[in-house]
């Protein structure tokens, strides 16, 4: 069953996600408008950082919440893909 509660802890695991994809597609969004010159190091440190403040967010609601990781771990990935399809999609059309 799902209770309140839960869909709380998935609304917080999808703004998470959400949060945890921006350094990845500013970097993408930069480039293609040309305000930045892309290069691997760019591309590695947003991934770099992106990384890092998912775990440490994955992390932190194991230690507070370890009943609610399972729920939290669908929001936090239902949001990242759902922003890896957004940054596709922007990427692919002509207006940029």
């Amino acid at each position: 069953m799902v209770d309140s509660s839960d869909i709380g802890v998935l609304v917080a695991g999808g703004g998470i996600g959400i949060a945890g994809f921006l350094p990845m597609s500013a970097v993408v969004l930069l480039a293609r408008k040309g305000r930045m010159r892309p290069t691997v190091g760019k591309g590695m440190v947003a991934v770099a950082i992106s990384f890092v403040f998912l775990m440490a967010s994955f992390a932190l609601m194991w230690a507070l919440a370890p009943a609610d990781v399972v729920v939290f771990a669908i929001g936090f990935l239902g949001g990242f893909l759902i922003m890896w399809a957004v940054l596709a999609a922007m990427t692919m059309s002509r207006r940029l």
